[in-house]
């Protein structure tokens, strides 16, 4: 590999609701069991968006190093890191994928075996940039306690980005919806990223009929490439009524089994709760917004619904999406999800673009430089 400089170059938040700025920073000393990597590809989801306009329910100390989804390749490893979390052995020059770091000590970690609710996660794309734990930057720094996997040789960066937010995130959620029975219908609200992965999963788990509502068009031209039955597009049928009636008329007016909420939009949990089937089972995985909505908590009862909360991903849950992407990459256009490659420097107009659905995963790109 090249030699590694002293600094280098990364897009910092300031300041809330306000464009990042190019910082130029300090590489820390790589020490026992941590790992330099080269930054290849960072992908922006809405996450980023709502993080940079201060929309989240957590607000971390500014300045912030952004940048949550990050295929790095190893330039510097620290003694005693041989191997990832599969057990496969490392190497300079090896690109790989990290979790969020679990402390391993509290009660989530040890008892409840449950790490993605850790007390005292150390996350990446939410520290200060002298940290450098983030991804909108030219190296990352990735720390001793973080799990990481390899990423397999077969796949590009292009078709393995995704898996660091949202194919990890559907992973984990899936998880925790437990299985999809042969013949169910399957509903996903949302055909961003989340709902993109949540759509080819559903197809895959032997779903009769996959049903993505959604826009813009783009999205859901994605969605019926990656196993969508039907597609209902809201910019065309902006009624919540008109949307329930076609779903109901789709479900032999039962209404599916199974529901996916993918959109980060409050309201549409408030509209799934209308058209899911009695006895369904309703998975939340976008919502990220601390705003409210009314709802009717006896729709939860009178249907017998169980909804289940999901956030984050565990090292598992990287690894076993990326094999997903390796198994099914002839099938699957799974590179067709980054849709605009941008430069560092690039970051604010590729943060825009995503905000107004131009993008469905815009990535900033660091390989060639």
């Amino acid at each position: 590999m090249d030699s590694v400089p002293k600094t280098c170059k990364a897009a910092v938040l300031v300041e809330y609701g306000k464009p990042l700025e190019i910082h130029e920073v300090e590489i820390p000393e790589i020490g026992p069991g941590a790992i330099l990597v080269k930054v290849l590809l960072a992908g922006i989801c809405g996450t980023d968006v709502h993080q940079q306009k201060g929309e989240l329910t957590i607000k971390s100390p500014l300045p912030n190093l952004q940048g949550h989804e990050t295929i790095g390749q190893i330039v510097k490893l620290g003694e005693g890191r041989v191997k990832d979390a599969a057990g496969e052995p490392l190497a300079v020059g090896d690109r790989i994928m990290w979790a969020h770091a679990d402390c391993g000590e509290c009660y989530w970690c040890n008892i409840a075996r449950d790490p993605v609710l850790c007390a005292r996660r150390s996350g990446y794309g939410w520290a200060p940039p002298s940290a450098l734990r983030g991804g909108f930057a030219e190296y990352e720094y990735v720390t001793p306690a973080t799990n990481v996997v390899k990423v397999p040789e077969e796949l590009t960066e292009e078709e393995a980005v995704g898996v660091g937010c949202a194919f990890r995130s559907v992973m984990a959620g899936y998880e925790r919806l437990g299985r999809i029975g042969l013949m169910e219908d399957v509903v996903i609200q949302g055909s961003g990223p989340i709902g993109l992965y949540s759509t080819v999963v559903a197809r895959e788990s032997g779903a009769r009929k996959v049903i993505v509502v959604g826009a813009p068009r783009n999205r859901l031209e994605l969605a019926e490439r990656w196993g969508a039955d039907y597609v209902i597009d809201i910019e065309e049928m902006p009624s919540a009524e008109d949307r329930r009636q076609r779903i109901l008329e789709l479900t032999e007016g039962r209404g599916p089994l199974n529901v996916v909420e993918a959109t980060g939009v409050p309201i549409a949990f408030a509209e799934g709760l209308e058209f899911i089937q009695k006895g369904g089972k309703y998975l939340i995985l976008g919502q990220t917004s601390a705003a409210t909505v009314p709802i009717m908590p006896s729709r939860i009862n009178e249907k017998a619904l169980t909804i289940v909360g999901s956030v984050s991903a565990h090292i598992v849950h990287f690894y076993k999406a990326l094999q997903f992407v390796k198994t099914h990459r002839h099938k699957y256009p799974f590179a067709a999800i980054v849709s605009g490659h941008y430069q560092l420097e690039e970051v604010n107009e590729a943060l825009a673009n995503m905000a107004a659905g131009r993008e469905i995963k815009p990535v900033i790109d660091n390989r060639g430089r």
